[in-house]
């Protein structure tokens, strides 16, 4: 598999999470997804004067699918 496919596979595994399991449905949605390491991603998320940041660790097999290993939440306050 090559490194794009690989992207799109991972990405959208996260999107389905974040589409499942992150209930604030305001704000400014995904402000965007930032590959930190191989296996690391941030998710994120903009609130009113806030960004919720998901970062998740995941597992890739030969075949594409993607298998969350973990998820940790956090918050940058934005206040004015």
């Amino acid at each position: 598999m090559d490194a794009i496919k690989q992207s799109v596979c991972v990405y959208q595994a996260i999107l389905d999470d974040v589409d499942k399991n992150y209930s604030l449905r305001g704000g400014g949605g995904i402000s965007r997804i930032v590959q930190n390491s191989t296996s690391t991603y941030s998710v994120h998320l903009l609130q009113e004067e806030r960004e919720d940041v998901r970062t998740y660790e995941v597992k890739v097999a030969p075949n594409g699918t993607v298998t969350i290993t973990g998820v940790t939440e956090k918050t940058i306050s934005h206040s004015r």
